[in-house]
């Protein structure tokens, strides 16, 4: 079996991990844990900004003139910023018969962009090449203007200047990352070294002049983008960066001059002060950078500990007689294989654990509980997201809403318990803590007529994984009611129907959310 290895790798990963030691204590860590995680969902928030600015509809009126200054990333390598030399859009797509077909299914992208940026051939950082032939080949790379991810690397400060060249690259508009507000004179003629370097050197002119940054184009007015998916990614990186600012690991150091009259110790202890800032924000950035490379690694080992559960599965006829031993167990099948009412049952199931739903559904809970108590407890099997570690998954629900979960995490054990006495690898305190309370709160209001956003200040999730849960729950409830009806119970079979008729509603079931 592949799995040993597998598990050895995934624990000698897990060692190095906890040799990595960020900050003083548990508490930096989990302060710097914070900060980390707030940072990458800022950059999948500009992501998403990104997708949207690189849509054909905001982004080609402003490639459709040389000049424009792009940041450009092309297969994973950042090249920095480049000029735009032209935009093309592929041939063909508007005409009929069978060649405007073959155009419009065609793999290569639509809309294409020439981009001359700074790169180094690749073949320079060969350690076969010798210093005459580097010097040779130096002198002479000058002759190709065409440059290609594959044959050139982007420049580094490091490099040698004889070995950086301006050469041009085809791109596509996802491959634009920022879009500058600067345009610089570009020559028609682009061949001659001469003329590419001189748009190089404009480039690095444009750069120095501003300091701060290249001068982007504003989404909002330069774009004109008004989609209120964008004004809602806008809204969350806004209130991401105030977070990241007000966190007591951010440091800002004071740059702002002091007013005439400053004496020397002034002076001398504002140095003083600005110095202690730096090494506490490179501080930090140490400890960021520590504490990721401890959660990659710790997340490699949880891959590699799910490959191994993977592979240890792959025997599929011992695997398949484990899974009737269960249906055996818990009563959905008989000793000849033949489907019994609970089987039935669960055969109406597919949008949560049907084992777990239908031992829900014939140990009679759901007969004592209300409809809204029913709608709050079916969202824990429709609420994907996890527990936090060490925390008591039903602290601070009420007791009409605990119980029914305690008595549902019993269910969840006494399902896992039956496979893990039919041989079947599941862990059983796992299985428990799938099942996330944090939405229960929130769908009992919602089935008593609660507003959208009166329910959302009960969640600690975004708008999309509530509408999503709620969806999702809807669905539920509605297998719910052919499993009711399968085994004859009509007084579950109304319950259902009442509990879906108070779930969907309002803006939750919209066809568009944009309506």
């Amino acid at each position: 079996s592949e799995a040993p290895p597998l598990e050895a790798r995934a624990e000698e990963l897990e060692r190095r991990a906890k040799e990595i030691v960020v900050g003083d204590g548990a508490e930096d860590e989990e302060a710097v844990g914070e900060y980390y995680r707030m940072e990458k969902q800022l950059d999948l928030t500009r992501k998403g900004m990104a997708r949207v600015v690189r849509r054909p509809e905001h982004m080609l009126p402003f490639v459709q003139t040389p000049g424009r200054l792009l940041d450009v990333t092309i297969d994973g390598d950042n090249y920095g910023w480049g000029a735009l030399v032209s935009y093309k859009r592929r041939t063909g797509t508007q005409s009929g018969g069978t060649a405007g077909k073959a155009a419009r299914d065609s793999d290569a992208p639509l809309h294409t962009l020439d981009v001359l940026l700074p790169c180094v051939d690749r073949h320079f950082d060969s350690k076969g090449i010798d210093k005459g032939q580097k010097e040779e080949d130096a002198s002479n790379q000058g002759l190709l203007w065409r440059g290609s991810s594959q044959h050139c690397r982007p420049a580094r400060p490091s490099d040698d200047p004889k070995l950086v060249s301006m050469r041009i690259f085809t791109a596509t508009l996802d491959d634009v990352e920022r879009i500058s507000a600067v345009r610089i004179f570009v020559k028609k003629d682009l061949h001659p070294p001469e003329a590419r370097a001189h748009v190089g050197h404009a480039v690095k002119e444009v750069q120095r002049r501003f300091p701060g940054g290249v001068p982007l184009l504003d989404p909002v007015k330069d774009l004109k983008i008004k989609s209120e998916e964008f004004g809602k990614l806008l809204d969350r990186a806004a209130a991401l960066k105030d977070r990241l600012a007000s966190h007591k690991l951010s440091n800002v150091i004071a740059t702002e001059s002091e007013e005439g009259g400053e004496g020397k110790k002034d002076k001398e202890a504002k140095n003083e002060k600005q110095e202690e800032d730096a090494l506490t924000e490179e501080k930090r950035d140490q400890m960021v950078r520590a504490y990721a490379r401890k959660n990659d690694l710790l997340d490699q080992s949880r891959v590699l500990r799910r490959e191994s559960r993977s592979r240890r599965a792959v025997v599929l006829r011992d695997e398949l007689r484990k899974m009737k031993r269960v249906l055996r167990a818990l009563g959905h099948v008989d000793a000849s294989g033949v489907i019994c009412t609970k089987g039935r049952a669960a055969c109406e199931v597919n949008t949560a654990n049907e084992l777990l739903v239908v031992e829900l559904l014939f140990t009679g809970l759901f007969n004592d509980l209300k409809v809204e108590q029913i709608a709050a407890l079916l969202s824990c099997l429709t609420f994907d997201e996890r527990n936090k570690e060490g925390e008591d998954a039903a602290k601070g629900l009420k007791g009409y809403l605990a119980n029914p979960f305690y008595k549902l995490q019993d269910c969840a054990r006494t399902v896992a318990k039956a496979s893990e006495q039919c041989k079947i690898e599941v862990d059983e305190q796992e299985e428990v803590e799938k099942l996330n309370p944090g939405m229960m709160e929130a769908v009992f209001a919602w089935t008593k007529g609660a507003k959208f956003v009166d329910v959302q200040k009960l969640t600690g999730t975004f708008e999309g994984t509530t509408i999503r849960t709620l969806r999702r729950l809807e669905e539920l409830v509605r297998q719910l009611v052919s499993a009711s009806k399968a085994i004859g119970n009509r007084e579950l079979e109304a319950k259902f129907e009442e509990c879906g008729e108070l779930l969907k509603r309002d803006i939750v079931f919209c066809s568009s959310l944009y309506l």
